[in-house]
């Protein structure tokens, strides 16, 4: 049986430099959103995610809206357990 001679200790590299000081939360946050629903239109009047928009997503269909569109304010919204939107309100009406 061959045994192998330890293997020497290489020399601690030095850490890396810290990263940058990072942007205003807020506007960090922003961004994020921004990348993440690029592609989010709203399922009312086809508009274009902006994270300075209320939005409220549809727990049925999960299609999103502008909290304006559907006529839902952030303060009513953090009552709604399941929001459905217009047209699935209507599709589960109709059967």
């Amino acid at each position: 049986m061959q045994q192998r001679a330890p293997e020497p200790q290489s020399k601690p590299s030095k850490p890396p430099p810290p990263p940058p000081p990072p942007k205003d939360d807020e506007d960090t946050l922003d961004d994020e959103d921004e990348e993440e629903h690029g592609d989010t239109y709203c399922g009312s009047c086809g508009g274009n995610y902006t994270a300075d928009e209320f939005w409220i997503g549809c727990d049925i269909c999960e299609k999103w809206f502008h909290g304006k569109c559907v006529k839902i304010t952030p303060a009513r919204a953090e009552h709604i357990k399941q929001y459905k939107c217009p047209s699935c309100s209507n599709k589960r009406a109709r059967t």
